[in-house]
């Protein structure tokens, strides 16, 4: 039967074609970015944390700090990739053991409520209709005071969200849903995330309304992964992560030339193309500049040429350059200060409802008809200012016989 992840829905959501290679085609890459290796320790250390206090044994800080050295040490390897050039491995290395230090030191000596599972998997159906089914790992389940069932979540991201981002989280609702009516006398459910970077603790609850439109929400999603037939790709700042680069039809180039020695570089036939492609537009953006402003220059010259000459069309061998003078008047829009002058005489006229709301266009309008008494014609004309634009029309001349 179909099943989903929240990791899985959170792929599609943020690249289609990322999907279909991993959930669709199943490829597996050997690459991890170090956010998510570094990720990974700090989270088998906590958990070795709450598998030892159930053997009431406490570890000490010293203790937990050697563990994740050894972990790091152990599982390290040239796979592990560091997008971010500015840090080194040493320094998320660091981080991790700042993220334990500050979690124990702010819980110690973990006495808040009793630890149920870890890494506890849990399987639900969406709808069961439907034969839709969701899957999840908790990083760990508490009961507090025998009635509450708290859900533990831990993140090393660099970003600390909103509670508004927390309210809508889709995760550890999931969590809620897979967890609820398991225990007896279980009155309230609390999600809980442990931002570890920022050593900052964000709860949530949630409604059987929210939770009910989770459900048709995570459905029409479902509907349109399912009837997807193009996954195709979408770039996000997250590219710069993603593992199957290589693959992808916006990235691979870049993948395949970003290695390349300088020699061979320069002689790659699609970074010759676009080199070429660039140069060619930058001519052509120069040569369109300067014949633009040689343009200016000449109807410059022909409006005045018409003017000494008073003339309204002027020959060239094919072609006759017809001049036109129009003569506009403008009136004041919102903003100007004569407008609200203006709003009050029309109003005071009684002609407000002719003009749409003092429309500048309809004001003119009205004037050429003619149909206003010269004398408030003259008026609001007062409020306008004149524009004289001159234009050049060309027109080919018939071939004379």
């Amino acid at each position: 039967m179909p099943t989903y992840s929240h990791s899985q829905l959170s792929t599609y959501e943020t690249c289609p074609y990322q999907y279909k290679l991993s959930y669709i085609q199943k490829i597996k890459m050997d690459t991890e970015g170090i956010e998510a290796f570094m990720g990974s320790m700090v989270h088998d250390v906590l958990e070795k944390l709450y598998r030892d206090l159930k053997m009431t044994k406490l570890n000490t800080l010293e203790e937990l700090l050697e563990f994740y050295h050894q972990c790091w040490e152990k599982n390290w390897s040239d796979t592990v990739q560091i997008i971010r050039k500015e840090y080194s491995a040493e320094d998320y290395r660091s981080l991790g053991a700042k993220c334990i230090t500050e979690y124990y030191k702010r819980y110690y000596p973990f006495d808040q409520g009793k630890t149920l599972g870890l890494e506890e998997t849990i399987y639900f159906p969406l709808e069961e209709e439907k034969g839709y089914w969701i899957r999840g790992v908790i990083d760990r389940l508490t009961l507090l005071n025998g009635s509450v069932l708290e859900i533990h979540d831990y993140k090393t991201s660099g970003r600390l969200p909103t509670q508004k981002d927390i309210q809508s989280d889709r995760q550890l609702a999931f969590y809620h849903m897979g967890v609820e009516g398991k225990w007896k006398d279980i009155q309230e459910i609390k999600l809980i995330w442990h931002y570890l970077v920022f050593d900052v603790e964000l709860q949530s609850l949630r409604t059987p309304e929210e939770l009910q439109r989770l459900r048709q929400e995570t459905m029409e999603l479902i509907k349109t992964i399912e009837s997807d037939r193009e996954f195709s790709p979408r770039e996000s700042p997250l590219c710069d992560w993603c593992d199957y680069q290589g693959l992808c039809p916006k990235r691979k180039h870049r993948v395949v030339t970003e290695n390349l020695p300088p020699n061979e570089y320069l002689n790659e036939d699609g970074v010759n193309l676009v080199n070429r492609y660039v140069e060619l537009k930058e001519k052509k953006g120069v040569l369109v500049g300067e014949i633009d402003a040689e343009i200016a220059r000449v109807e410059e010259a022909l409006l005045a040429y018409a003017q000494l000459k008073e003339l309204e069309a002027i020959f060239g061998s094919d072609h006759v350059a017809k001049i036109k003078m129009e003569v506009k008047e403008k009136y004041p829009l919102k903003g100007d200060p004569a407008r609200r002058a203006l709003d009050e005489f029309i109003k005071s006229a009684g002609k407000w409802m002719e003009v749409s709301d003092l429309n500048p266009w309809m004001i003119a309008r009205v004037l050429e008809r003619g149909g206003w008494p010269p004398s408030l014609a003259k008026k609001v004309k007062e409020f306008a200012t004149v524009e004289k634009n001159r234009t050049i029309t060309l027109t080919k001349l018939k071939e004379r016989d």
